[in-house]
């Protein structure tokens, strides 16, 4: 290995160790996430349900879903670790499972008379505290640029999951409430 060789595979090691620090670090911080995110759409007043629903029904399925999304930050990273598999194939599993608790959400919400955008709006206060949280814990030791990088990542996550709850959301209007 020259020289040059080895300062890039170090210089890349210590991104990938810097990156799967904020996915870990951001799953220490998931209950935080739900707090704001519950307190905020309590206020929202294009989610006026959310007002009088007790916090566990706000909080339904958003832990699991996020737990799994820094998760997937963690896996991004560490795939190169594992060289027989892709990242398609690292991130399937978790994919599946971020698709399946998105349509479930999508027909909580409504069976719960939320409208289309009530559940619009909590998505878009979901992506901007994913943002937030990002941006305060990941640039403490990483950086900017990691913190870019997870907000990104974050963004496609969260855009799929989004995706799928409306279309379990649609479904559910139409009289299909199991797809």
């Amino acid at each position: 290995m020259t020289e040059s060789s080895a300062a890039s595979h170090d210089h890349v090691a210590t991104k990938t160790a810097r990156r799967v620090r904020v996915g870990e670090r951001l799953r220490q911080h998931v209950e935080e996430l739900l707090a704001k995110h519950v307190s905020r759409m309590r206020s929202d007043p294009a989610i006026p349900r959310a007002k009088d629903l007790p916090t566990a029904v706000l909080e339904d399925h958003a832990m699991s879903f996020l737990g799994d999304l820094f998760q997937s930050l963690v896996v991004l990273e560490e795939n190169e670790k594992i060289a027989d598999r892709d990242e398609s194939e690292l991130l399937a599993d978790g994919t599946r499972i971020q698709t399946l608790i998105a349509e479930l959400h999508g027909r909580q919400r409504h069976g719960l008379g939320w409208t289309e955008r009530a559940l619009e709006r909590e998505y878009d206060i979901l992506r901007e505290e994913v943002e937030s949280i990002v941006r305060r814990y990941a640039t403490d030791a990483e950086g900017v640029g990691e913190a870019a990088w997870a907000v990104e990542a974050a963004d496609r996550l969260l855009a799929n999951a989004r995706k799928a709850s409306f279309r379990a959301f649609g479904e559910a209007a139409h009289g299909n409430p199991t797809g």
